[in-house]
């Protein structure tokens, strides 16, 4: 009888992991978004776990130079499409920044991140409260948790959701009236472990008022459902992706005579951990025909959103996402839609002038001529 650990992340198993990454011939270097937009070795997945490998044998001290490697990456899983041993460095890797963080080490784009967290925390639940003011509730059949990254960068994102509810049939759907605008992701990026599992409490208490609530960011999304039962928070109320609640509504919307073709990119979270590919792509067959980029899927290429990867290395990451539209650009550009808010930041602030891109709920309005309002901006973001 085998002696391996069942749990993936007990710490036989992790070391497991880092050895075996650590003497891998490097079969997976090409899936990695970080390394290839870098053009840095030291930040293939090999090399990522080498580094946090060798931190852990003690060869090495904790400092902000030795750990660096562990900071260049999304968490996009992609290198473990490619691993035949089911490697996670993704996760592991941010097990590493944990670890670092007890240390006493952080990325120095990090500093005080746990104080600037609350206040943007504090910031965007007042701004979703002034804004959306009409459109707010406690408990409920089925809530609406937009996600920080929409309302801090395009409520407008909002707004169309919020339309398209009312449009199809669902206009009792409310947003999640919370003293949080977050789920608590960035957190888990940022080494910041015991921060997550107290955030995780107060925003599973703020989400029992509700049977169901759909949640519009890929990574939060992957967060509560297997984060917070993994740090010991009971969730009853059920999680779905905003794209399950779109999917079987959308043919309630009034379908275009002629369709445009659409290019549908699958954000990392969704395509790799939660299971979302195909609802999207039937919430947006209604209303076009939906066109697959080259790397599309359990295949799809990050957009270098994740991993607080933008405040780490930012230069990088708007790479990824420049690089993620370029074959459309070649193409002759188009639109490009995805169904995450933090996927929508990153590819329009870097699309090309002939590249229009979307969040789904967005695209699902505007296609099917659902008119909306999109609230005056507010503050800028420092998370």
């Amino acid at each position: 009888m085998s002696s391996e650990p069942r749990d993936p992340f007990s710490p036989g198993s992790v070391a497991r992991q880092l050895d075996y990454c650590t003497f891998c011939p490097k079969m997976c270097r090409h899936a990695c978004p970080v390394s290839t937009a870098s053009g840095r070795e030291t930040y293939i997945p090999q090399a990522k776990m080498d580094r946090l490998n060798q931190l852990r044998l003690g060869r090495g001290g904790w400092t902000a130079e030795s750990t660096d490697p562990l900071w260049a990456c999304t968490g996009c899983r992609h290198c473990t499409m490619y691993c035949d041993h089911d490697n996670e460095p993704g996760l592991v890797l941010f097990s590493g920044r944990a670890v670092a963080q007890q240390h006493g080490v952080t990325h120095p784009a990090l500093a005080s991140y746990s104080e600037r967290f609350r206040t943007r925390e504090q910031r965007l639940t007042e701004q979703v409260r002034t804004q959306f003011a009409g459109h707010l509730a406690t408990s409920g059949e089925i809530g609406f948790w937009p996600g920080c990254d929409a309302i801090d960068k395009d409520t407008g994102d909002i707004a169309a959701t919020l339309a398209v509810f009312e449009r199809v049939g669902l206009a009792d759907v409310q947003i999640v009236d919370a003293p949080q605008a977050c789920a608590g992701y960035p957190l888990l990026a940022a080494g910041h472990r015991d921060l997550f599992r107290w955030h995780a409490g107060r925003v599973a208490a703020s989400l029992r008022g509700f049977r169901k609530v759909a949640i519009n960011c890929s990574a939060c999304l992957y967060a509560v459902r297997a984060q917070y039962p993994a740090e010991g928070v009971n969730l009853r109320t059920e999680i779905v992706s905003l794209a399950d609640l779109l999917a079987p509504a959308a043919g309630s919307l009034a379908c275009p005579v002629e369709k445009r073709s659409v290019y549908y990119h699958d954000p990392c979270y969704h395509a790799r951990y939660n299971g979302v590919l195909e609802q999207p792509r039937r919430a947006l067959a209604q209303l076009v025909e939906v066109r697959e980029l080259g790397w599309s899927r359990s295949d799809t290429e990050c957009c270098g959103g994740g991993g607080l990867l933008p405040k780490t290395m930012p230069l990088v990451a708007d790479q990824m996402a420049k690089r993620r539209l370029a074959e459309v650009q070649a193409a002759g550009g188009g639109m490009v839609v995805t169904s995450c808010a933090t996927c929508t930041f990153m590819l329009k602030r870097n699309a090309p002038a002939s590249v229009e891109v979307a969040n789904l709920a967005t695209a699902m309005a505007q296609l099917s001529e659902t008119a909306f309002t999109v609230p005056a901006p507010a503050g800028d973001d420092d998370v």
